[in-house]
């Protein structure tokens, strides 16, 4: 309790804590953990190679226009449709010829890749991550947690 409450007074003055737990504190449901390594290991290159186009994009806006278009949640999710590829009755693509700013930045961005590179996968839907270790439990436990169903 004191703990808290010198945490109420810091955060009046301005001082701001963190408070730090483990992901095994959060995960406890092995299946939920593992599926969530997982998704985490796939996501984060895809999250650095579309941050990396995103930047690109953005610094050559600057200089050959002066000015950047709304960088909002359809310009990131676009950035990471251009570096992946995705497969599935509902699959979304990058549309080249509705991004042609973009695209030219991709363009300039994948020059930069090694010839032998392969786009990043990136699956349909959450249930594709791994539907051979996952029940329906743990979907269950994962929307209950998210407040999502991605099934």
């Amino acid at each position: 309790m004191a703990t808290r409450q010198a945490r109420r007074v810091a955060n009046k003055e301005g001082n701001l804590y963190s408070v730090k737990t483990g992901f095994k504190t959060i995960f406890t449901h092995p299946q939920l953990a593992a599926t969530t390594l997982q998704a985490v290991q796939l996501v984060s290159p895809i999250l650095i190679a579309s941050n990396v186009l995103a930047n690109l994009h953005v610094l050559r806006c600057l200089e050959t226009e002066g000015n950047v278009s709304k960088l909002d949640q359809t310009f990131f999710s676009n950035c990471m449709y251009a570096v992946t590829h995705s497969t599935g009755r509902s699959a979304v693509q990058f549309d080249r010829a509705k991004n042609v700013k973009l695209t030219e930045s991709l363009d300039i961005y994948m020059q930069q890749l090694p010839q032998d590179h392969q786009p990043l996968e990136r699956p349909t839907y959450i249930k594709d991550v791994s539907p051979t270790r996952i029940g329906p439990t743990c979907y269950d436990q994962f929307a209950a947690l998210t407040g999502h169903l991605y099934i």
